[in-house]
């Protein structure tokens, strides 16, 4: 799993987020109901943090922490944002877990080791908003090749999540 108690922080392929498709999202006010196919975290658990990203989700797309898990097909979630409509029934979208990094963070410099030339690399935050999609190659007759395998970034205020990182690559992140 990840090493972030040190810097630079290590991911591999077992830091990528499990992807549950959404069948619906219930405002409670406090709380955020959400059920999606069997997510695996664990019945009782609280303060995992978890992405809702893509599809019909809108104003819910974002980093939650889990209030607890009442059954393998629904999640509690803090609601931060109390104003939101207060039915979802039918959203599309992910429930991403587990989330990489929960907070505000800033990178320095990103390193990544693709295996193959057609190794996929895609790491959002916590709304699911694209921090790092490198181009792996491109077209000899554009005169550009790949991989490219070496990013510098920025501030990022929502968390970080590793939606693809495939078996066998390797992730180096330089925080500051």
């Amino acid at each position: 799993m990840a090493n972030i108690s040190a810097n630079p922080w290590f991911f591999t392929n077992a830091d990528q987020a499990s992807t549950f498709a959404l069948t619906s999202i219930v405002n409670q006010g406090e709380s955020i109901l959400v059920t999606s196919a069997a997510h695996g975290i664990a019945i009782g658990s609280a303060g995992v943090a978890v992405s809702l990203q893509g599809g019909t989700i809108g104003a819910y797309a974002g980093l939650y922490r889990t209030l607890t898990v009442p059954t393998t097909t629904t999640v509690l979630l803090q609601n931060q944002m109390k104003n939101r409509g207060l039915a979802n029934t039918g959203a599309t979208g992910s429930l991403l877990t587990p989330v990489a990094y929960p907070a505000a963070w800033r990178a320095e410099q990103i390193y990544w080791q693709p295996n193959a030339a057609a190794d996929q690399l895609l790491i959002t935050d916590g709304a699911g908003n694209t921090v790092w999609n490198p181009k792996v190659t491109q077209a000899a007759a554009s005169g550009s090749f790949g991989p490219y395998t070496y990013g510098k970034l920025y501030w990022l205020q929502n968390g970080l999540v590793i939606n693809t990182l495939p078996a066998g690559n390797t992730l180096q992140v330089t925080v500051n």
